[in-house]
């Protein structure tokens, strides 16, 4: 309903009040004047937009939500509420619902570059590379100067689930041209603002191709520390040298001081086994989702900083800390992270691997990893100097999960079937291990390999459709042999785990964790050795528990070993006694922490 005119002037008086406020930094009084201005004009659009703005930058997602959802219904011609409520929608993961808003918001202002790239990241969440690929030359089309789509273009060129090996290696190849182009165009241009590019999107997929990826990284990296050093030193960071005194200031920066994978293989263990008479633990929380992980971190640390910041005001108030060391506990899976990562905020800066790759960031000075999976020659896939911690390097503990015990029937698998869990994201499944599936399945029928579906339900529809055609072109019923499932509650996860013949490590980019939860659940696993650090967790793993007979490097005797330990019942068993029996002792190890505090004396010195 249009607005009165009486409506619409007090409306706007709220609007002009609010906007001064946020102008001064005062976003609570500019919130607070947006919802006088509902109270005025409930129908407002403008007031439910901006006030949706605002309600986005203190981290309060749904009500921003709510707020956008307003503004369209009360004008549904208001462009930037559509742009503003299909960045959300992507952000939250829904991607498609996302991409409709940016469109309508196009379909209403056409000249938006920025809604064609968001439109690109929608697209690539869902993992279509293609896609996001014409979304962004559509914006650089609009604006030739958009370092963001010419950045986020980049990265698209490597594409999650390529359709076969040879897609694999034109997108490789792709990559490494826009990669030259985006340096050329950076050296040509000079932006002026491009530290803001940095970590907007990250190479994280190349991480899935098992290759060593460091020359292709380390000019990524120099890129990087190139675009940010200018506002480095116009801000003038590190503010101040170190504070010296009896403890040394360490920092920990992460979005993932939470039940995540990086707290619970990595983090939590340095938290809790650092001694704080001699290292002050200072931790960075660049997210805002919060549990009782968090509250853990927050009571053993001597200080805790989070809340709603952008790159800036986080490089600041780390800079302000005077730390003697910095710690990433990974570089590459939160944008923030990975901005502040090509910064100089302290004397030392480390990296470990919670993202199992060199960064290339000239800024990062060593990448600490662990002996027990590493290979040998591992110093030349980093760019940093190595630095091994002994055994997995992990103090990790039990989950203690109940589990749950699942109803295989509903899924069309009785109990002649032979369980095969394949427990990894689709993009660690790469084009080049089809055959080894399909080989599996024959062979090892009646059987199902157990695929997962992720909130990003585009990724795991690719993986389907190719490994659907391989099985098709081998003359293997597909339906028969593979089921994809929805993404499992941890409790559920563990039971279905317990009700499994095998876990199926993943070839080229193993699971750390999931190794973990399938020996605390007593299953075996078959691992898959690769090349790098990222494909040795599992091999690592099952090493420690003296289990080397089920650590293989090729797809025939991986296949081989897999059908020993479905095909013997005896062998099974003995392995599901060995992981009981031994399993326990490799839950809260506490030499690997211990040995990182030795570290970061030793580097802060």
């Amino acid at each position: 309903m249009p607005l009165s005119p009486a409506q619409a002037a007090a409306a706007k008086r709220w609007i002009d009040q609010a906007e001064v406020a946020r102008l001064q930094g005062d976003r609570p009084s500019a919130i607070a004047a947006l919802r006088e201005a509902l109270k005025a004009a409930p129908d407002s659009a403008q007031a439910h937009n901006n006030l949706g703005g605002l309600l986005r930058e203190s981290g309060q997602a749904e009500a921003a939500l709510a707020a956008f959802r307003e503004a369209v219904r009360c004008d549904p011609k208001l462009a930037p509420a559509w742009f503003n409520l299909g960045t959300l929608l992507r952000d939250r993961g829904a991607l498609d619902e996302g991409v409709a808003a940016l469109s309508r918001s196009l379909e209403l202002d056409p000249r938006q570059a920025d809604a064609w790239y968001w439109i690109g990241n929608a697209r690539m969440g869902a993992g279509d590379a293609a896609q996001a690929t014409l979304a962004y030359r559509a914006a650089l089309r609009l604006d030739a100067g958009m370092l963001n789509a010419r950045w986020a273009l980049t990265m698209a060129q490597i594409d999650p689930i390529p359709t076969s090996i040879e897609a694999a290696a034109a997108s490789r190849a792709s990559f490494a041209a826009e990669l030259d182009a985006l340096i050329a165009w950076c050296r040509r241009s000079k932006p002026s603002e491009g530290f803001r590019s940095v970590g907007a999107t990250q190479p994280y997929y190349l991480a899935y191709q098992s290759q060593d990826n460091a020359p292709l990284l380390k000019r990524y990296g120099e890129l990087c520390v190139t675009l940010v050093r200018p506002w480095e030193k116009k801000v003038g960071l590190p503010a101040q040298p170190p504070a010296r005194g009896a403890k040394r200031r360490v920092g920990i920066v992460s979005a993932h001081f939470s039940n995540h994978s990086v707290w619970n293989a990595l983090v939590r263990g340095w938290v809790e086994h650092c001694d704080p008479s001699k290292i002050a633990l200072h931790l960075f929380h660049t997210a805002t989702d919060e549990d009782a992980e968090t509250a853990f971190a927050r009571r053993r640390v001597h200080r805790f900083e989070s809340g709603v910041r952008d790159g800036s005001m986080w490089a600041k108030t780390i800079a302000d800390a005077r730390l003697d060391v910095v710690v990433y506990p990974e570089v590459g899976m939160d944008a923030v992270t990975a901005k502040l990562a090509a910064i100089r905020l302290a004397p030392v800066q480390l990296v470990s691997w919670g993202h199992p790759e060199t960064t290339g960031l000239p800024s990062i000075d060593h990448f600490v990893s662990a002996s027990g999976m590493e290979p040998v020659g591992a110093a030349n896939h980093y760019t940093e100097k190595l630095e091994l911690l002994p055994g997995l390097g992990s103090c990790m503990r039990r989950y203690g999960t109940q589990p749950l015990a699942p109803d295989l029937r509903r899924w069309g698998i009785d109990k002649e079937t032979r369980v095969l869990l394949c427990p990894g994201v689709p993009f660690k499944y790469g084009p080049a291990d089809d055959a080894l599936w399909v080989d599996i399945a024959r062979r090892a029928a009646p059987c199902r390999l157990i695929f997962f579906r992720g909130q990003a339900t585009g990724l795991a529809d690719r993986l389907e459709t190719r490994l659907r055609a391989a099985f098709t072109a081998a003359g293997v019923e597909f339906d028969a042999h593979v089921l994809f499932i929805p993404w499992q509650s941890q409790a559920a996860f563990f039971g279905l785990m317990q009700a499994a013949d095998v876990v199926l490590d993943s070839p080229g980019f193993s699971g750390f964790n999931t190794t973990m939860q399938a020996v605390e659940c007593g299953v075996p696993v078959v691992a898959f050795e690769g090349r790098f650090l990222r494909g040795r967790f599992a091999s690592g793993i099952l090493r420690e528990l003296g289990l080397d007979d089920f650590v293989v490097s090729g797809p025939k005797p991986y296949a081989e070993t897999v059908l020993r330990l479905i095909d013997d019942a005896s062998v099974r068993l003995r392995v599901r006694r060995d992981i009981s029996e031994r399993g326990r002792a490799l839950f809260e190890q506490r030499d690997g922490a211990l040995a990182m505090q030795r570290f970061l004396l030793d580097v802060a010195a």
